[in-house]
């Protein structure tokens, strides 16, 4: 009975959170830590393509290369990795942004803190953390057809 009631308050407060302005990153990474396959469809659904803010201390800045095998076709963008942290329920993440320009990143270095606005483009349960995907440059429609983004 009480797994039932908290699977019922977990999916209310799916549905409610979704018609929040500002996405907390945090308890986004903590429902989908604890989300069912299907649960997490439908916050992939609710909240890739919307606005967040990721923050967090540098561990790598790097090239990245997209390739999308359906289209055969790819472009160059850069990443900058944060260090693994954890959510107020103790959910380990990642935030990882990633840019098209080079110049904005080229003055980044490790160890320094990072706190940007972007696009939600992808989050990923890789079994020991959650991957959040951020976004920063102004989304180009080839680049929301890479990142398949409506």
């Amino acid at each position: 009975m009480k797994k039932t009631i908290l699977t019922a308050a977990v999916m209310l407060s799916m549905v409610s959170y979704s018609y929040c302005a500002n996405i907390d990153i945090g308890q986004l990474v903590d429902q989908y830590q604890h989300a069912t396959d299907v649960q997490k469809q439908e916050l992939e659904k609710n909240f890739i393509g919307t606005r967040i803010t990721g923050r967090g201390i540098i561990d790598n800045v790097g090239e990245y290369n997209f390739f999308d095998i359906n289209t055969d076709t790819g472009e160059k963008y850069y990443r900058v990795i944060t260090r693994q942290q954890e959510t107020a329920g103790k959910t380990p993440y990642q935030v990882i942004f990633i840019y098209k320009d080079k110049d904005k990143i080229k003055t980044l270095s490790k160890d320094e803190s990072i706190e940007k606005e972007g696009t939600l483009i992808n989050i990923v349960d890789e079994r020991l953390q959650i991957a959040v995907w951020i976004y920063e440059d102004e989304l180009t429609s080839r680049d929301r057809e890479l990142f398949k983004l409506p």
